[in-house]
């Protein structure tokens, strides 16, 4: 059973890793919905009792804007005209109709950001005591699934810092990117423009 999970793991692990380095179409739902749903978690979750929970709030939320920044380092994007619907013309011949599509790759620098976001809550999970050395492949595991597979993270019930990690880190990347990428802020706006 040992065996079967850790090969689990590492063909999940590889899986996400070639993932980054595809090129997926660029979807707002996923640009706007994500640091969205992370932030309404993060807002109605927290809980500051004490210093060392204002301390741990702060330094949550600079760590995870350098990450979101780092991420966007090796950040691609590119232009594809798809047809979308065809238009019959007068000599019964078909043309289509294009649409200017987005599409986008993270890169090494998103993979490792990644691997920094996943170090963070570990550690923090060691030093609050919520997570122990012997459940870290299992949160390994658990977090490529929630990244490949947003609704595994609806699912579970997360401690605030996770939530303000999540949020802050992938608000900070949508915002880096779209402050950066003259294509990324012209498909936030309206219709991509052709490079």
């Amino acid at each position: 059973m040992h065996l079967g999970l850790t090969i689990g793991t590492l063909i999940i692990t590889v899986y996400f890793i070639k993932k980054q380095f595809e090129f997926e179409k660029v979807s707002k739902v996923r640009y706007y919905m994500i640091p969205a749903f992370g932030a309404f978690q993060f807002v109605t979750n927290v809980s500051i009792k004490n210093a060392f929970d204002a301390t741990l709030l702060v330094i949550v939320f600079v760590m995870s804007c350098l990450i979101g920044w780092y991420q966007t380092r090796d950040f691609a994007i590119k232009v594809h005209d798809e047809p979308t619907k065809y238009i019959v013309k007068e000599n019964h011949q078909e043309s289509p109709i294009y649409e200017r599509a987005l599409y986008s790759r993270g890169g090494r620098s998103y993979i490792v950001g990644w691997i920094a976001i996943f170090i963070l809550q570990i550690v923090i999970g060691l030093v609050t005591h919520t997570v122990s050395l012997d459940e870290v492949s299992h949160e390994w595991t658990a977090e490529i699934l929630k990244d490949l597979l947003i609704f595994f993270r609806f699912n579970h019930d997360e401690y605030w810092w996770i939530w303000e990690i999540f949020a802050v880190s992938n608000l900070s990347y949508y915002l880096f990117l779209k402050n950066t990428n003259d294509q990324m802020r012209d498909a936030f706006k309206s219709e991509p423009k052709a490079s």
